[in-house]
This record gives C-alpha cells, structure tokens and sequence, in this order.
C-alpha cells in the first residue's frame, strides 16, 4: 500500500535503524486513532529493516488472546526462523510449565518471579541473536497484547539498551487504557521516538485518489472525500471502491459527490468491531440518538457513566468516522444501525426515543424510533407518542413523503386510546392515501361513516368523506355524510370559492342528487362570503361575471395537498368555456407535472383526465387519446371508481372520430363501474357508444343510446347542449337513414332551447342545417357555421365544415374553391388525426397539384406570392398587398408554376401559405365570395 503523508515517520526509523546496527538499541511507537494506516506503517519499516539484514521477529496483539499470558511474545519469538538449539530454548521456555502460573493480567508494577525467569531466558537468546545480525522486534497494536507480553519486553528493553536490537510497535492513541503504565516506561526510554499517525490532510487526500481514480477526478473529488472521512485512509480506499462500482455500472459521479456503498459500509464495520468494545457502544449510541447524541446523551442511553462515552467518542472523532457527535456520512450511521442484534432493536430504539423528547428533539426524528420500536398497543405507549407521531406526519406530507405520513399516523392510531383523535386519525389517514395510494383510501371509508355516525367527525372531515364515497358511485351514503344541496356556510373569500366548485361538480356529476331539492333553480348571493357561481349558468351561456376571477384564484392558490381534484376540475372547465383555453391547458400540464413530481397519482389521473376532455371537445384528438390513456394507467379502476367513466368516455369519442373502430370496440366490450349510471358521465357515454354505432352502420342501437341519453339528462335538469349535443346526434343519425325531415326537427329544436346559442352547439346545428338546405344556400349558411366553430375552437367540427363546403363547391360547379376547401379540410384532419374526415377528402387527392416537397426550392418572396394567388387573389391584389408591381408578380409565379410542376392557379396548394402569415382570414375571403361570382381578372386573363 502507497505511504502518503508518512515521510517523516520513515526518516526516524532509518536513523534508529543506523544507531541499532551500530549497537545502540532503539524503540520507535507508532501511534495514532484507528485505522489510521499504522499497520502499513510499521509493515514497510520492517521491509526496510528486512532488506538492510535485520533479523525480523514480528507479533500482533488481539483483544480476543489478551487472557492468556505470553501469546504476543509466542508470536514474536516463534515468527522467525531461529538456529534449532536457541528455538529449542525457546519453546522450553514458552511451555505450559514455566508458563504456568502467570496470570494473564498481572500486576502493572510489580514482576513474579516465574515471568522474570521466562524474560531472562528470552533475553538470553536476543542477546546470541545479536551477535550474529541486528533484531527488530516487530508488535502491532501492542495495546492488544497481553499483560505478561508487555512486562517481558519492558524487562528485555531495558536489558538490551546498548545491543544491536530495535523494537517498533504500534499503538492506538487513547485518553486512557490498561496499558498505559507499559507506554510511560516504554515512551520514557533515552533513545525512544514517536510517530503521531495522523489522518491525511486535503492534499494528501488528493495524492491518494491521483493514483486511483485519475487527476481530474482526484482534483474534484479530494475536497469532499476529506471531509466525510476526515483523512482516514482505510475509509478512503473503502469509498474509492465505491465510486468504481458506481462508475463501472455506467454513471459516474457529477461534480464532488463521493461514492458511498457497500465497501464503506464493511470498512465502518470493520473498525468498530476491532475496536475496543466501549467504542462499538458509544457508536451505537450515536446511530441511534441521531442529532441529538452527545456525550450526556450518550451515557444516558448506554446506562454508564459520561466518563465512559467520552474517551469513545474522541475515538471515533479522531478516527473520521465523526465530525463532533455526528456521523461524518449517512452510509456510515446506516451500517452502525443495521448491525444491532434483532433482540436489541426494539428496547433500543424506545429508550432513544424517550431520550430525544425529553432534549427536545424534532418529531420526525423520534418517529423514526418509535416507528423503529413499533409499540403494539396503548398500555406500552406513552401519551406524547401519539402528538410526536401527528405531527411528524403532518412534516411528512409538506414534504410529500406520503409513505412516512402514512406509517405515523398508523402507529399512532394504534397507540391511541382517546376514540376523538382517532376518528381525526382516519381522516388524515383517508386524506393521505387518497392522493397517494388510491385503492388504499377504500378501507378507511367504512370506519369514518362509523366516526360520523358517533358524531366524531367535523364538517370539513365529513365533508372530505362524502367527497370520497361519491367517486366510488356511493350517492345515498354520500348524502348521509354531508348535504351538498345546501349552499355552503360563510367562510373566507377563497375557502368559499373552493367550496362552490367542488360543489359544482358534485351538480355536475351528480345531478340525482339536487333534483326536487331548493337547489335546482339558479342560484343567487349567498351571502357575505362570496357570490356562489354556477356552472350550468355557465353552460348555457349565461353570463357569470365572478367565475373567471374566482377559477384563476383557485388556481394560482392550488396547493395538491390540500386541494381538491373536483374544484380545480370546475375551474378548468369554467376557463375553457369563458375563451380561456389555452390558458386551462397550461394549468392542466403544470399542475399535472406537479402531481407526477410529488408522488401524487389521483392528482396525475385526474388531470390527464380534465386535459383529455378539454382536447376531444376542441376537437385535437391525439391530444384526447393521449391523456386518457395517461389517465387510465395513472390509477387501477378501483381507485377511479365511477369516475372511470371520464376517461373511458373521452377514450371512446376519440377512437371513433379517429376512425380506430376496434379500440372503440374493445372499450365498449370492457364496460364500465356499475354505479356510473346513476352519474352523468353515463349519459355521456351513451353519446360515445351511439357514435360507435352510427360509425359501424347501426343506426338503430345509435338512435337508442341517443335518446337515452337526453331522456337521463332532462330527467336530471342537465338537457345543456353544450355538455351533450344529444339532439344533434340524433339528428345526424336521421341524415345517415335518409328522414331529412326528422333530422331538420331535431336540428331546430336544438337551435331553440336554452344553451343552443353556444358557439360549438350553434356552429355544429348549422352544418348540419346546411345538409338540408337548398344547394345555393348551403355555403352561406356553412360559412356561418365555420365562423362560429372557428369562434369555439372546434377543430374537428371546423375540418367538417370545410369538406361539407368543398363538396357544396363542387356541386355548384365551382371547382377552384371545391378544391381549396377540400385542402383546408384536409390540413385540419391531418392535424387531428381524424382518419374519418381523410378518408371522406380521399377522392379529391386525383385532383393533382403541386407537390408541398418542391416547395422548398421557392424563395420567400415566390412563396408569399403562390400563398395569396392559391387563395384566389388577383394579380393587381397581390402586389397591392406585398407592396410590389404586378410585373413582379407575374415573374414570380412564373418561376412558382416551373418549380412546382404546375400549369395554372388552381393547382397551386393552399398548404403554401404555412409559415407565411396567411391563414383564416384569407380562407374565409375565398369561401365568402358569392356563389357563381366570377374573379376578377386584371388585364384579360388570369394565369
């Protein structure tokens, strides 16, 4: 092993070794805290003491042999290859006999005579020995060695001062130990050196790691590396090891972060139990009293006095392994704490949890003890226990360790006897799993109805029970728990808003529940805490003022913790549905990453569920599919409960206006939650399911599911076309049969009753109007509808509007706009991956036109050009509108129609215009011209 730091020690031994060889003896004490590398030390001085023709006689006391008398000395005298006679001397005098009668620990002063006579013998053989070459007496960690051994080479020192005899030993640096009296006299002699063995310094520590780990690492690593082993080499190399396994398993530690596994956790080990056993203890205690372990607290926990700990713990100071009472690293105080014996554990961890609440320590700290000690029942619990572990907890979730939250608050509903606080118990244990550990929530249900039962549970905390009932389809239970018909009572501005929306919802989801009740009407003040909103108000397209300010309120303040998925639903939903749809998807991806990041699975499910629902009803159906996919692989069914219908539904919608009949199919054949009839997420699926029908040619099962739907709907007081278009579905399934008559009736009523304003139910009802208008009136009134979908953002019903306008074009002979529509029509679809609305645009792919992937050869100016003149623009009218002549015009479409392939205006793509600045408004130009009228055309005709 490389010596570093060491220079000095090894000069001293070559000087004592140069006076031994010229016959003046010499004794050089190696000492140091553990581990320090004083072994190394001494095995190169031997090396060294070897190859310059010195005999080597070497020995290493063990705690374990220090009973019996003259074992290191044995060792010593029988390591060498000695002449016959003199070994023969050696072991008469070593034999059980002579031996017979020295106790192993014999007094510290005084001599007998029976080990005298045996020193003498051995001094006798040294001294023949020397005649013929120089002797070094070779004893590690002499402060292991027996009583006897120690007195016998203090007797043969003293004889052989002036003989070519060199002893060297090494010895572990302590405030006081047995051998002490053996080191004063030893230390004590004329010609004796000491060589402090001290940790590596920051620069040492470098040195070693240059040599293993490489310069630049070394550079990095050595600041750090020092200070969690405080230069300890054995430590070092221990750590070193680590970062290769670390670095061999393909990632290598970034900027000064040590490794720290398995290697140090046996090096930590190793020390200790070579140690003396006082200091095993003392480490012990340090483990397990944590932050707050000092010598006091130390002393209390081992039953002993400080005097006892406090030697132990400079040890282990001086040793690296602590930095004042604490472990350097928390691999090292890990490997002390999984080596308690099993039958100790548990008294242990109880008496240092009782220790560190009478000093104050934090909650969490001692719930780790208690939850270590695991105390079975009351009568072995103390009463602060129970605070201890509700308050760790309640640390636990603001740093959303739910696991830890979870585990106090069930050992302290364990230890209770107070039924009150236990009742709270089962909310916050309900409340902690059923954000992180959904199905779990599920066993607490049946206890807190109990709770409320006795009348153990406060509003909130039975409002939280209701809540969760409801997700599982549990209405009439729900209802038992908590009134959600009444308005909620004053509380703060925010608190109320909160209490509104979840409330929403609950209308919303479960309209069952307020129907024949005083809170079916609209609603109006509901006193000084605040306006509460409704959400059907808002739906219909009634104006509710507050609801915006009061949704980005809730969610600016949105804590996941303590929130709730049903209000921030609500939230969401009032944003989209007030123009502010970008807006609630951006709340709906931060928040959701949020849940992710926290641990939180209902949270990550029902955000992806909201976001998927927002996506399919703006018509972006990858985006839909997506999310509910997320949503449903976020959480098992159990957990969702009839809450499950949301994504499933949105699923289905989305698979059917993909085209993916067979996922629809699957979807349906899987079926849904029971008790989701009894919610108004069946009748939306009803909806879906008739979509699937009407796609796959069963207008029958369709026309079921349709009027099913509304028929639940208007039982429920929820018949608002902006939640279920129900009527425009059926009639889209009379068009498909042939009965336009049918249809136009249903298309009417829709237009007629309340909510039919709404720009995506308006904008869906006239195009499908428009299928049974006059053919000359058609595009006029498609046009208004394409204004009012573009308006809600309807995608998709957009994308239909426009292949419904081509088509209506093209009827009319006017093939340049059949065309351009049938293009728009087809940029929609692609982008909403809607393979129903291609397939229907597929025909009108034999019209030609230029190729999008020659487009790239055009300039900027050429591309400005072509964009506006495949809009239908004149010549005169693009130069007006790029600031350029018409010469110029002229000269770039020349060179467009060369590049593209193309011989007139008509073929040129309108996909052109992407990136151009050009879109909508100029779209809207060409499908607004009238009907048959002609362009106009500058100077003659237009190329």
């Amino acid at each position: 092993m490389q010596l570093i730091e060491r220079a000095e020690a090894l000069e001293n031994f070559r000087d004592l070794m140069e006076k031994a060889a010229g016959g003046t003896g010499g004794v050089m004490v190696m000492t140091g805290f553990g581990a320090m590398g004083k072994s190394a030390l001494l095995q190169t001085c031997a090396n060294e003491a070897g190859a310059a023709g010195f005999l080597l006689m070497k020995s290493a006391g063990s705690r374990a042999e220090r009973m019996f008398p003259l074992g290191t000395l044995g060792q010593l005298f029988r390591s060498a290859e000695l002449p016959p006679e003199l070994a023969d001397e050696v072991e008469q005098t070593l034999a059980p006999e002579p031996v017979n009668g020295i106790s192993g620990v014999p007094d510290p002063v005084l001599i007998g005579q029976n080990l005298t006579n045996v020193a003498a013998r051995l001094c006798g053989v040294l001294v023949e020995l020397t005649k013929r070459q120089p002797i070094l007496l070779s004893v590690d960690d002499v402060h292991n060695a027996d009583g006897p051994s120690l007195q016998a080479l203090l007797y043969i020192q003293r004889r052989m001062a002036n003989a070519p005899l060199l002893l060297a030993v090494t010895s572990l640096a302590q405030r006081r130990s047995v051998d002490s009296l053996f080191s004063a006299e030893l230390t004590g002699r004329p010609n004796c050196v000491i060589a402090r063995v001290a940790g590596l310094s920051p620069a040492g520590v470098e040195e070693l790691l240059r040599d293993t780990v490489g310069t630049e690492p070394a550079a990095r690593l050595a600041p750090e590396y020092h200070r969690l082993s405080g230069g300890n080499p054995l430590l070092l190399h221990a750590m070193v090891q680590d970062y290769w396994d670390v670095a061999q398993g393909g990632w290598s530690p970034e900027g000064s972060h040590p490794g720290a596994g398995r290697h140090l956790h046996q090096a930590v080990l190793s020390c200790l139990h070579r140690w003396d056993p006082r200091i095993l203890d003392a480490a012990r205690g340090v483990a397990l009293l944590g932050r707050s372990a000092g010598t006091g607290s130390v002393a209390q926990l081992l039953g002993v006095k400080p005097a006892y700990v406090l030697p132990a713990l400079e040890a282990l100071d001086g040793a690296g392994l602590l930095r004042g009472s604490q472990f350097r690293h928390p691999t090292m105080r890990r490997a002390v704490l999984r080596d308690l014996s099993p039958d100790r554990q548990s008294v242990m961890y109880m008496r240092a949890a009782r220790i560190m609440y009478q000093l104050g320590a934090e909650p969490g700290d001692i719930a780790d003890h208690l939850l270590a000690s695991s105390p079975a029942t009351p009568a072995e619990a103390e009463p602060w226990m129970v605070a201890v572990l509700r308050e760790a907890a309640q640390v636990a979730l603001v740093h959303d360790d739910q696991d830890r939250a979870i585990s106090c608050l069930e050992l302290a509903r364990l230890i209770c006897d107070d039924e009150a606080a236990r009742a709270a118990m089962l909310t916050e244990l309900a409340q902690a799993n059923w954000c992180h550990r959904p199905a779990g929530a599920l066993r607490f249900l049946a206890p807190l109805e109990d709770a409320y039962g006795r009348g153990q549970l406060t509003t909130a905390d039975s409002r939280a029970l209701s809540r969760y009932l409801l997700w599982h389809g549990w209405t009439r239970r729900a209802a038992v728990v908590y009134d959600w018909t009444a308005p909620p009572c004053d509380s703060p501005s925010r608190e109320h808003s909160r209490l509104c929306f979840t409330r929403e919802w609950v209308r919303l989801i479960f309209p069952g529940m307020f129907v024949g009740g005083e809170a079916d009407g609209p609603v109006g003040e509901a006193g000084p805490a605040g306006r509460e909103f409704s959400l059907s108000n808002l739906l219909l397209g009634k104006a509710e003022e507050d609801i915006v300010g009061a949704a980005q309120e809730l969610l600016e303040s949105c804590n996941l913790a303590e929130s709730e998925p049903e209000a921030v639903f609500v939230a969401l939903l009032a944003l989209s549905h007030t123009g502010r749809y970008q807006e609630a998807v951006r709340w709906c991806e931060q928040l959701g990453t949020e849940g992710a990041a926290r641990g939180l699975p209902r949270w990550t499910a029902a955000l992806a569920a909201i976001r998927s629902w927002l996506a399919v009803q703006h018509g972006e159906l990858g985006d839909a599919r997506r999310y509910a996919r997320q949503a449903l692989s976020a959480m098992s069914r159990t957990s969702w409960g009839v809450i499950l219908g949301l994504p499933l539904m949105v699923l289905l919608r989305a698979a059917v206006a993909m085209g993916d009949l067979d996922e629809a199919a699957e979807i349906i054949k899987r079926g849904v939650p029971g008790d989701m009839s009894r919610t108004t997420l069946w009748p939306l699926f009803l909806q879906a399911r008739g979509d699937y029908y009407l796609a796959t040619n069963r207008p029958r099962a369709a026309l079921s599911d349709f009027h099913e739907c509304g028929e639940l709907l208007r039982e429920w007081d929820l018949d608002i076309p902006a939640l279920a278009d129900w009527r425009c579905a059926i009639a889209r399934t009379y068009l498909q049969i042939g009965a336009a008559e049918e249809a136009r009736q249903k298309i009417t009523e829709q237009l007629s009753i309340p909510g039919g304003t709404h720009p995506r139910v308006h904008g869906r009802a006239l195009r499908l109007l428009a299928s049974v208008t006059e053919l000359r009136q058609r595009p006029a009134r498609l046009q208004e509808a394409m204004t009012l979908l573009q308006r809600s953002g309807d995608l998709l019903e957009l994308g239909w509007a426009y292949a419904d306008l081509s088509y209506a074009y093209q009827e009319l002979g006017d093939i340049t706009r059949a065309r351009l529509m049938a293009r728009r029509a087809k940029q929609i679809a692609k982008a909403c991956e809607a393979g129903p609305l291609s397939a229907r645009l597929q025909p009108r792919d034999e019209d030609g036109g230029g190729d999008l992937g020659e487009a790239a050869a055009l300039s900027d100016a050429e591309r400005r050009v072509a964009a506006l003149a495949a809009f239908g623009y004149t010549n005169r009218e693009i130069s007006e509108r790029l600031f350029i002549t018409v010469s110029t015009v002229e000269q770039h479409l020349t060179r467009v129609y060369r590049k593209l392939n193309v011989k007139r205006r008509a073929d040129l793509p309108t996909e052109l215009s992407l990136g151009t600045g050009l879109g909508e408004t100029d779209m809207s130009r060409v499908a607004g011209r009238g009907v048959g009228q002609p362009r106009r055309v500058v100077g003659g005709t237009e190329r």
